[in-house]
């Protein structure tokens, strides 16, 4: 199964939100691979930061480095060599970027991720890219896709009663079009790209939200 991590809007936690997942679902037996797909390789490079630094972990699951970044004619018969293995593949797109090569890899993905901001530029975005991936799915209606949306980094402490107020009106809008998690705390335990394993307080912090994940994903396995 391909399970893509993308938004056009950056910094909206998806290489955290990633490796968390893969952790979360190592831990419970699900073999899982992450793929870096970002030229810059930050989650290789965390990787081997954290072995170098953690000698009391071994790593429970893969990260892969993208191979193919100018070989897009080569991508389909790569997504169908990954499917054919045994653990789940995670993909981190890089944000900020809607290009030929991540729209291919969100085609041929069985779930795409979308972590968003309760703010009103990443709403806005976000809301782009549901447009971006209604279009893919007309313009492709037998490489079907489910996306998930994650409010994600939600820091309820700050947020005035008005602005909590804007929040629900915006989650009552996409649970009318799309699936949406539970919303993700922002807490300091989750802004480290941790590959190696999940503390207590993030696992607190994440599970609401990776239960709703696991639920769809292994409840509603689509057939390509």
């Amino acid at each position: 199964m391909i399970i893509t991590f993308s938004n056009r809007k950056g910094g909206v936690g998806k290489s955290s939100l990633c490796v968390s997942l893969a952790n979360y679902w190592s831990s419970r037996d699900i073999p899982v691979q992450v793929i870096d797909v970002d030229p810059q390789q930050s989650l290789l490079n965390a990787r081997a930061l954290d072995i170098s630094m953690d000698t009391e972990h071994a790593p429970k699951f893969d990260i892969l480095k993208f191979e193919l970044h100018n070989q897009l004619n080569k991508l389909p018969e790569y997504i169908r060599e990954l499917k054919k293995k045994g653990s789940h593949i995670l993909f981190d797109a890089p944000g900020g970027m809607v290009n030929d090569l991540y729209m291919h890899i969100v085609l041929f993905s069985d779930f795409v991720i979308v972590p968003f901001q309760y703010e009103s530029f990443s709403i806005e975005s976000t809301g782009e890219y549901a447009t971006v991936l209604k279009k893919l799915d007309e313009a492709y209606p037998t490489l079907k896709r489910k996306a998930i949306y994650v409010p994600n980094m939600v820091d309820t402490r700050i947020g005035r009663a008005v602005d909590r107020k804007r929040w629900d009106a915006w989650d009552e809008d996409i649970d009318s079009v799309a699936l949406r998690s539970p919303r993700v705390p922002l807490r300091v335990c989750l802004q480290r790209r941790n590959t190696l394993f999940q503390t207590s307080e993030e696992l607190a912090c994440v599970s609401p939200c990776f239960d709703f994940i696991t639920n769809i994903v292994f409840k509603n396995n689509i057939e390509k």
